[in-house]
C-alpha cells in the first residue's frame, strides 16, 4: 500500500512539475531545437539512395546591424559558442550619422571592448565589416583599433588583411569544413569605404566606393581561391545589384549609390565563376577613382561562389543579383538579414509582439557543398515587420537549378 501511495504521489508530483515546465519560458541561447540539430548534418548517397555516410556541414551565423545594442551582440557570440563555425557580423554598430558626432561614434565602437569582456570566446571565430553608420568622421585606424582588432583579432587572429592593419578594413580567413563533407572555405570581407579619411562627407553617407588597390587585391584572392579550390563567401555592409523593391522588403535594393559601380564586383565573380577574362574599366562618377579590371580566370579552375552576405537594409533578403532592365542574371545569391533594433524604430523590419523588443535577431546558415545549398534557420523575431507570415527555416539552392 506505502508502495502504491508514493507512487501515486510521484505521479501527481511529476504530472505537475511536467505542467510547469511547459510553462517555463526556454532561455534564448537554448531555442536551437529541432531545426539547428535536424539541419547540421548531411548524408552522402550512393546510386540507389542508399545511406552511405553522415556529415557535418559547415555552420555559419549571421549577425548585422546591431546599432548600439552591444548586449544583442555580446548574446548572439555566447550563442554561437560550440555550435558555430564562424560567425560574420555585417556592419553598423554603432548608431550615428554625421560626422559632428565622431566622438560618439568612437565611443559606441567601444562594443569591441565590452563583447570580448562579456562573452566566452574560446570557439566561435568572428568576422567584421564595418558599416556606414561606423564611420563618420573618425579615421580607418581609429575604426580598425576598436572593432577589428578588439574583435576580430582577440577571437579570430588568422585573419590575413588585403593592407596594412589599421589603413584599411578588407581581407580575408580560410576554414575547414569537417572531413567528412571535405570543403574548404574562404570567408572574404569587403570594405565600400576604400578612401582616405577626411572624405565620408564628400561621398555622403549611403554611398560605396572602392579604391583600385583593394580590387586588385580581391581579383588575386580570387584567383588563389579558385586554385586552391576554396569555396567562397564575400561579405559587406551593402548589398549589390539594381532592383527596385522599397526598402526593408525582400529582395529589397541596396540603398546606397555606388560611385563606380554596383555591378563592378559582381562582374569578376561572374568572370572567376566561368573561367573568363573580364577587362573593363568602371569610371567613378567624380572621376577621381577610376577602377581598371584585368583579371585573366581562363587558365584556372572555375570559382565555387557561394554567396553574399550583407546588411544595411534591415530585411532577411534573400535573391539573386541582377540587373532589372534584363541584360543579366548573376549566379550569385544575395542573403541580407534583418536588424536587431529595437521596436518601432527603423532599425527594426521584423515583427515584434510587445514585450519582446529585446530578442536576439540572427541566422545560422548551414553551408552544403554536395548538394550545393543553404539550411538558413532564423532566430528570434522572424515575421515580415507587418506581423505576416515568414518561414523560420528555409532550404536556398545558392547554384541555379
Amino acid at each position: 500500500m506505502k508502495l502504491k501511495k508514493s507512487l501515486s504521489v510521484a505521479i501527481v508530483l511529476w504530472a505537475t512539475l511536467s505542467t510547469q515546465a511547459q510553462n517555463y519560458q526556454v532561455p534564448s541561447d537554448l531555442l536551437f531545437e529541432p531545426e539547428f540539430h535536424a539541419y547540421q548534418y548531411g548524408r552522402k548517397n550512393d546510386d540507389k539512395g542508399q545511406g552511405q555516410q553522415w556529415y557535418r556541414r559547415f555552420m555559419l551565423f549571421h549577425i548585422t546591424d546591431v546599432h548600439g545594442t552591444r548586449d544583442f551582440e555580446a548574446n548572439v557570440i555566447r550563442m554561437a559558442q560550440g555550435r558555430a563555425d564562424v560567425l560574420v557580423n555585417t556592419g553598423d554598430d554603432t548608431d550615428h550619422v554625421t560626422a559632428d558626432m565622431a566622438e560618439s561614434v568612437r565611443g559606441d565602437l567601444s562594443i569591441s571592448r565590452f563583447i570580448v569582456d562579456s562573452a566566452n570566446k574560446d570557439d566561435v571565430p568572428i568576422l567584421q565589416v564595418p558599416g556606414n553608420h561606423d564611420m563618420p568622421g573618425i579615421a580607418k585606424e581609429d575604426y580598425f583599433s576598436r572593432i577589428c582588432s578588439g574583435i576580430v583579432q582577440a577571437y579570430n587572429p588568422d585573419v590575413v588583411w588585403g593592407d596594412e592593419p589599421g589603413k584599411r578594413a578588407y581581407g580575408y580567413c580560410d576554414y575547414d569544413s569537417s572531413p567528412e563533407m571535405g570543403a574548404k572555405f574562404r570567408i572574404i570581407m569587403l570594405d565600400p569605404f576604400d578612401y582616405d579619411d577626411g572624405k565620408f562627407e564628400v561621398r555622403k553617407f549611403m554611398t560605396a566606393t572602392f579604391s583600385q588597390k583593394q580590387i586588385d587585391w580581391f581579383v588575386n584572392t580570387l584567383k588563389d581561391a579558385a586554385e586552391k579550390g576554396f569555396h567562397v563567401i564575400t561579405a559587406m555592409h551593402y548589398s549589390f545589384g539594381d532592383n527596385d523593391l522599397p526598402f526593408g522588403e525582400e529582395r529589397a535594393k541596396p540603398d546606397a549609390h555606388y560611385y563606380q559601380d554596383a555591378f563592378m564586383i559582381p562582374d569578376i565573380i561572374d568572370a572567376a565563376q566561368h573561367g573568363v577574362r573580364l577587362r573593363k574599366t568602371y569610371a567613378d562618377e567624380q572621376g577621381t577613382d577610376n577602377i581598371k579590371v584585368d583579371a585573366v580566370f581562363s587558365k584556372l579552375p572555375h570559382l565555387e561562389y557561394v554567396c553574399h552576405l550583407f546588411g544595411h537594409i534591415h530585411s532577411k533578403n534573400q535573391y539573386r543579383c541582377q540587373k532589372t532592365d534584363g541584360s543579366k542574371m548573376y549566379d550569385i545569391l544575395m542573403l541580407g538579414e534583418a536588424s536587431l533594433g529595437v521596436n518601432g524604430t527603423i532599425v527594426d523590419k521584423v515583427h515584434r509582439p510587445d514585450g519582446e523588443a529585446n530578442l536576439p535577431r540572427f541566422s545560422a546558415l548551414s553551408i552544403d557543398v554536395i548538394e550545393k545549398c543553404i539550411y538558413r534557420i532564423s532566430y528570434g523575431p522572424y515575421l515580415h515587420y507587418d506581423g505576416s507570415n515568414d518561414k523560420r527555416t528555409v532550404k536556398i539552392n545558392y547554384r541555379f537549378e
